[in-house]
């Protein structure tokens, strides 16, 4: 192995980084790791929550309106621990858009926009996918139901939470980690199915297990994903993901009740 000559400059310093990314047995726990800590920090400040209410019964809000600080506290601080481990795992291979790559580059103006068209469109197509599998069944989210009950002002605190907080963790976990991971085994083809159903499914949970509101977030994950192969940037599917989130928490404020 060739060693640097003791006139050579000293290396810039990186990131600690594995020889290679993680592998996708990695990839996998990080997903349910960050499943994981939003259970676990959504009890913490549930436990807090029903605390302070009990000691000050007339200086904290309703109990809808404490759901959502909990719901806001715990993406939070779930996606900030989440986002920091895979970054400093993947280390200089953050800002590579490259097969293994997360992704964090710039992405060429077209590829914004077609993040932008292609968000839109996936809750319209996926809406007509959804009403045509459920039928007479009525599908909503746990989060809308838990929105709907809450006040205007608590509604918007949590707009920036669901639109740009929750889109970009899960553009990491699943356009980045996974994909990467998936990518290098299986080619582009297999990676942008198997994680757009894999994304599809982990919601399942928030969807009370309806399946058939699956395959809409299965639709855009699918989106997301060739997003991120063709453009080599992970913002585009951020931008797209973000845009399918704003459209659905319009449902929010169309709602009577809560206000």
């Amino acid at each position: 192995m060739p060693h640097d000559s003791p006139s050579s400059a000293a290396p810039a310093v990186l990131p600690a980084s594995p020889a290679q990314a993680p592998g996708l047995l990695e990839a996998v726990l990080t997903i349910l790791g960050y499943f994981i800590l939003q259970l676990g920090f959504g009890m913490g400040f549930k436990l807090l929550s029903d605390a302070l209410a009990r000691w000050f019964p007339d200086g904290v809000p309703d109990a809808p309106d404490r759901i959502i600080v909990v719901v806001m506290l715990t993406v939070v601080a779930s996606a900030w621990l989440t986002i920091h481990v895979v970054v400093r795992r993947w280390g200089s291979l953050t800002r590579s858009g490259g097969v293994l790559g997360l992704g964090f580059t710039e992405p060429a103006g077209r590829f914004i926009a077609a993040g932008t068209v292609l968000g839109l469109v996936a809750p319209l197509l996926g809406g007509l996918l959804t009403q045509w599998l459920a039928g007479d069944h009525a599908v909503s989210q746990t989060v809308s139901e838990i929105a709907d009950k809450a006040h205007i002002g608590m509604r918007v605190a949590l707009v920036p939470v669901a639109v740009l907080v929750g889109p970009l963790v899960e553009e990491v976990l699943f356009r980045g980690a996974l994909l990467a991971r998936l990518r290098h085994l299986t080619g582009d083809g297999w990676a942008i199915g198997i994680s757009g159903v894999l994304f599809g499914a982990v919601h399942l949970p928030d969807l009370g297990w309806l399946w058939y509101a699956v395959p809409n977030l299965v639709l855009v994950g699918i989106f997301c994903a060739w997003l991120r192969v063709r453009s080599g940037s992970i913002w585009p599917s951020y931008i797209a993901h973000a845009s399918n989130n704003g459209l659905a928490v319009m449902a929010w404020f169309s709602a009577s009740t809560g206000s």
